[in-house]
């Protein structure tokens, strides 16, 4: 079944939403005893077969020192484990930490043995099944001043799934789509493969404005029905793994083998029965310039009632802007040769934080002559969504309900996250657990996501998540 971009109130509320009354009593009671800890309620998991060839670990830190944060957080992942040497590694900070000594430190821990992909999270967090792994209390241009930084960990061994890693430097590169395949090919060279040898799933973290090259250039290796999954890396301070080196424009990828089931989401939260749309009719960059030949938010001010300019009088607050925007969220209608429709999101916010240019900006490559429609919807929608993931992954690769992941990772946008109020955010890996059968998993908070479209391809949009699991046998 695809994994169709469509928001439907009436799935998915009524059981996650008791479970979110459920949870928040339980966190209530955990933050007036003390510091909120992260750590996952037990719950009794499903009977079934396990695979006893692969071994998943997650860790977290929140030191300052971060040469202690990294050793914390691996000692964590590893726990337990046979192997303390693992083939892959996935590791992201949060924006702001000083991702060259991590990658150092991870190295030195793993004896240079062992593959690493990842780069920054949004600098608000991280999580893992453990828990929220918090870092500074603000976006964007406010967290520069904070200081506060979380990493996590995932670490896997294995017999059954096969991984290679890739990268490349964007800074001074003359076709980012060359230089992302080469990064592909060498991820497969990486994993032991030939390049007929197609990865079952690539996964991506490129950094901001590169992303529909970096993925048109990974086709080109894999073709458009290879899932590539992933998340622009988080900002504003934005950086990405390579083998040794650390890349401010660049891509972290991975690829996977393996014969296991497997099944992955990438989809969006928002009411998409849109009466307002308009032409594109000018656009510079990714800026949109003008609607239906009018200043582009004079158009997106009208749809919203007036809601921008009211807001701006009043407040003189880009960030507030921002967050109305998220909550109405502009959307492109795409169709698969079968018909089958999806609708890929962008994030819109004034050029301008006076609004005096009244162009409208996005994260994502919006043509002249393409239809734009206004979506919209609310924190409690797009929790709820968060929290049907792994069901939805399990759905779409036709994986039993009762299965346990080996592992899982998702890709959750930085302004979905950041638009869920504090406490509730807090909750969104009880509610991932709960439906993962609290298997492995890790997650940054992305500013861009990716994922495929069945029968369309692999697009790169905004406020999106993307959500792979790997599973036991059936």
């Amino acid at each position: 079944m695809a994994a169709k971009l469509i928001f439907d109130k009436r799935k998915n509320i009524i059981p996650i939403g008791a479970l979110i009354a459920v949870i928040s009593l339980f966190l209530f009671l955990q933050a007036t005893a003390g510091e909120l800890k992260l750590t996952p309620k037990k719950r009794v998991a499903p009977v079934t077969e396990t695979i006893s060839s692969t071994e998943v670990g997650t860790g977290w830190s929140t030191k300052e020192n971060l040469e202690e944060a990294v050793k914390e957080a691996i000692e964590m992942a590893l726990k337990d484990k046979k192997d303390k040497t693992p083939d892959f590694a996935i590791i992201f900070a949060s924006s702001g930490s000083d991702m060259k000594t991590i990658l150092s430190q991870a190295n030195k821990i793993f004896k240079t043995k062992t593959k690493i992909y990842g780069g920054t999270s949004d600098s608000r967090g991280v999580m893992t099944d453990k828990g929220f792994a918090k870092a500074a209390e603000k976006g964007y241009e406010y967290a520069k001043m904070e200081g506060k930084r979380s990493l996590a960990v995932m670490t896997v061994t294995s017999k059954d799934i096969t991984f290679g890693v890739g990268s490349a430097d964007f800074s001074g590169c003359p076709s980012i789509r060359e230089a992302s395949k080469t990064a592909v090919l060498n991820a497969i060279k990486s994993a032991g493969k030939s390049k007929n040898e197609l990865p079952k799933a690539v996964l991506i973290t490129p950094t901001l404005g590169t992303e529909e090259e970096v993925v048109e250039g990974i086709e080109m290796v894999v073709g458009k029905n290879t899932p590539i999954l992933g998340g622009t890396a988080g900002g504003p301070a934005l950086a990405v793994f390579g083998e040794n080196k650390i890349y401010n424009k660049g891509v972290s990828l991975a690829v996977i083998y393996t014969g296991l089931p497997m099944g992955w989401v990438y989809e969006g939260g928002f009411d998409v029965k849109a009466s307002l749309s308009g032409i594109v009719t000018k656009v510079k960059g990714q800026a949109i310039v003008e609607i239906d030949n009018r200043p582009a938010l004079n158009v997106y001010n009208e749809w919203l009632g007036g809601e921008i300019d009211k807001l701006f009088k009043k407040y003189k607050r880009p960030d507030l802007i921002r967050d109305l925007l998220v909550l109405h969220p502009i959307y492109r209608k795409l169709a698969s040769p079968d018909g089958k429709e999806y609708f890929l999101f962008s994030h819109p916010w004034p050029k301008d934080d006076n609004l005096i240019e009244r162009s409208v900006m996005t994260s994502t490559k919006i043509n002249v002559g393409e239809r734009i429609y206004l979506g919209q919807g609310t924190w409690e929608t797009l929790i709820n969504r968060v929290g049907s993931l792994p069901q939805k992954a399990k759905t779409n690769g036709k994986i039993r309900a009762d299965m346990k992941p080996v592992f899982s990772i998702g890709y959750i946008c930085g302004g979905v996250m950041g638009i869920i109020p504090e406490m509730e955010r807090l909750k969104l890996p009880y509610l991932i657990n709960y439906a993962n059968n609290n298997a492995p998993f890790i997650a940054p908070f992305t500013w861009g996501e990716q994922g495929n479209l069945r029968g369309v391809g692999n697009k790169h949009g905004n406020l999106l998540t993307s959500f792979l699991i790997i599973s036991d046998k059936r």
